[in-house]
C-alpha cells in the first residue's frame, strides 16, 4: 500500500505534499518519498532544482508542524501519561535531555535521526526554542541532508528504494505487533483490578 501510494505521488506539488505530511498523517519518515524523488530523477522525470525546492519545502513545513506543537501543547504533551506510553518514556526524555543539553543545535542534531526528528523538534517547541532559531538551524540541516537523501536515491536508483519499502512492511509488521500485544497486557491487567462476578448458582 505504501509503495503504491509514493510511486503514484503526482509531480512536484505531489512531493511537496508527502514530504509536508510525512510523520505526521503519513505513517513513515520522508526519507522513503526524498529516495523515490532520486529513482525518478534518474528516470528523467523529474528535474533537480523543483525536486529539491519542492523536498525542502515540504519537509521544513512538516519540521514547523512539530515545533508549533511542541510550542502550544509541548507542556501538557510531554507531561501527559498516554503520550510518554504513546512515543516511549526514554524517547521523550532523550529528546528533552538533547535539547536542554545543546540548546538550539540540538535540532540540527535531531535531523540525522530517523524515527527521532519529530520528538525533538516537539521538545524544542516545548522547552522554549525561538522561532527564529529553530527555523536557522532545521534549515541547515535541511539543506543538507535533503539533498544527500535525493542524491542516495539518484545514485543507487530501484535497489535501495526496493530496500527502503522493504523495511517500511517489516516495520509496520513489527508496530502491528506491539499493539496487539499492548493491546493483550491492557486487557490482562484490567481484568487483574476488575475480575469478572462469580455467575450466581
Amino acid at each position: 500500500m505504501i509503495r503504491d501510494l509514493v510511486a503514484n505521488v503526482s509531480g512536484y506539488p505531489g512531493l511537496l505534499l508527502f514530504c509536508a505530511t510525512s510523520g505526521i498523517l503519513m505513517p513513515l519518515p520522508e526519507d522513503f518519498s526524498l529516495i523515490y524523488a532520486g529513482v525518478r530523477l534518474k528516470s528523467g522525470q523529474f528535474l533537480w532544482a523543483p525536486t529539491l525546492l519542492a523536498a525542502i519545502v515540504g519537509v521544513g513545513i512538516r519540521d514547523f508542524v512539530a515545533f508549533l506543537i511542541g510550542r502550544y501543547l509541548g507542556g501538557w504533551l510531554l507531561h501527559s501519561g498516554w503520550m510518554r506510553r504513546l512515543i516511549g518514556r526514554s524517547r521523550l526524555e532523550r529528546a528533552e535531555a538533547m535539547v536542554r543539553d545543546h540548546g538550539p543545535s540540538a535540532v540540527l542534531m535531531g535531523r540525522f535521526f530517523i524515527g527521532f526528528r519529530a520528538t525533538v523538534f516537539l521538545a524544542a517547541g516545548a522547552t522554549g526554542v525561538s522561532v527564529r532559531s529553530f527555523l536557522l538551524w532545521d534549515g541547515l540541516g535541511l539543506i543538507v541532508a535533503v539533498p544527500a537523501t535525493v542524491a542516495l536515491g539518484f545514485v543507487f536508483g530501484e535497489p535501495l528504494a526496493e530496500l527502503s519499502f522493504w523495511l517500511v512492511q517489516r516495520a509496520q509488521l513489527v508496530v502491528v505487533g506491539l499493539l496487539m500485544v499492548g493491546a493483550c497486557w491492557l486487557a490482562y491487567q484490567r481484568l487483574r483490578r476488575d475480575p469478572p462476578e462469580a455467575s450466581a448458582p
